[in-house]
């Protein structure tokens, strides 16, 4: 009927719903016929039962969507394994961030550009990109810029010929970039190399070759670069000691790892790494105690990582009992954390976000432990209860908000 009311040829698609061919699906096809007078003559219908194709189709679907859930699967326990053999701890989302985007640009041979404060953990996350790259099998050399003097530095990296100079091998010597062939250079602290040496480094990167000091043929290589500095390269740019082209050329991906006051949620997970691994270092069996942490995750630590790693180490070594007591932190972080002592008169020299974070914490954790719900919390303190949720979270409460509701549901 629908191709004599359109005249035309037509698919239609049907189920059926009722007697004993319930749910079997047809595909009917109904082309006109026309006589010589340009009238329909009669109508052939086609019917074809599709159940079976349909479900078919179905299932490849099906198929291909778990085949795609699967690698994804194992390309993520792939990660973890490696992650779990590297020194990475990401309990904030801040750090999972970071870890992503590592693991993204791993894929690919992209140049990558850290930055962050001193001690945030720059070479980790560059140890960690190569171990996920597809060069992992290959080479990571590394070289810190800013501890070797402009004409040793070049040599360094580029390497020499025979009798290039004074005191030089007879037999020449490769540089950093041809020992790190097939595999990774990190760069560290590359907003101190010399505006000479910038030029020569840029042309090695752009061209994919160096000259060796003294050489008359340049050298080819396959090098992938990551290159990380605590300065602020933008502003250098600006200032002239830093050349824009080089800038721009090593700023391809930008991974920028936050101080460790902004992701305080990853303070115990490290200390607890360091205290298992210096234990494992010198045959302790030492522990931190719980006021030890919640000094730790009050202090602004300016020195980042490295200086929590030193000063749990000093702890652990300096202490004679098992357990590490608050008595043993350094001067500088008892005076800045435990009320009545310098550090309540020290917050005038603190910046002032620091003091602001550093208050605010104690007032929601003393909130918690007194009130034990969010929504009591809130109440207390005079905001929103998406406000308190929101700051437990950035300071790292999570486990002691649930701790308060697990006393309070025995209770």
């Amino acid at each position: 009927m629908a191709a004599i009311r359109t005249r035309k040829a037509i698919t239609i698609l049907l189920e059926m719903t009722k007697g004993e061919k319930a749910g079997q699906k047809i595909m009917a096809t109904a082309i006109p016929i026309w006589d010589e007078c340009g009238e329909i003559k009669r109508i052939v219908a086609n019917i074809r039962d599709i159940t079976e194709i349909l479900y078919l189709k179905e299932l490849l679907g099906k198929t291909q969507e778990l085949n795609t859930i699967y690698a994804a699967e194992l390309e993520y326990v792939r990660i973890q394994q490696m992650l779990n053999h590297s020194n990475v701890i990401a309990r904030s989302q801040a750090t999972r961030n970071i870890l992503q985007m590592a693991t993204q640009v791993a894929k690919v041979d992209s140049t990558v550009l850290v930055t962050g404060e001193s001690g945030v953990g720059k070479e980790v996350i560059a140890n960690t990109i190569h171990r996920l790259s597809p060069r992992s099998e290959g080479p990571l050399i590394k070289i810190n810029c800013g501890s070797i003097p402009e004409n040793l530095l070049e040599t360094e990296l580029f390497g020499y010929e025979p009798g290039a100079f004074t005191g030089a091998r007879k037999q020449g010597k490769p540089g950093l970039f041809e020992m790190a062939q097939k595999g990774t250079l990190f760069l560290d602290e590359i907003g101190d190399i010399t505006f000479n040496l910038q030029a020569k480094l840029l042309r090695a990167l752009q061209d994919r070759e160096i000259m060796r000091v003294g050489g008359l043929k340049p050298v080819a290589v396959d090098v992938r670069i990551i290159a990380a500095t605590n300065k602020d390269l933008e502003e250098m740019v600006r200032q002239g000691s830093f050349r824009n082209d080089l800038f721009y050329r090593l700023n391809v991906v930008s991974i920028r790892i936050p101080p460790l006051r902004d992701r305080r949620e990853d303070i115990p997970l490290l200390a607890i790494h360091f205290v298992e691994k210096i234990n494992e270092r010198y045959s302790l069996n030492k522990r931190l105690s719980p006021d030890v942490i919640d000094g730790f995750l009050m202090y602004p630590w300016p020195g980042n990582i490295r200086e929590l790693e030193n000063v749990t180490e000093q702890m652990i070594v300096m202490t004679e009992e098992d357990e590490v007591r608050t008595t043993q932190l350094p001067a500088c972080i008892r005076n800045c954390i435990i009320p009545g002592t310098e550090g309540s008169r020290r917050l005038d020299r603190m910046p002032l976000k620091d003091a602001v974070e550093q208050t605010e914490r104690q007032l929601l954790e003393q909130a918690l432990r007194k009130h034990r719900s969010t929504r009591s919390v809130a109440r207390a303190l005079a905001v929103n209860q998406s406000t308190v949720v929101r700051k437990i979270q950035k300071y790292g409460l999570s486990s002691l908000c649930r701790e308060m509701v697990d006393q309070t549901s025995r209770a």
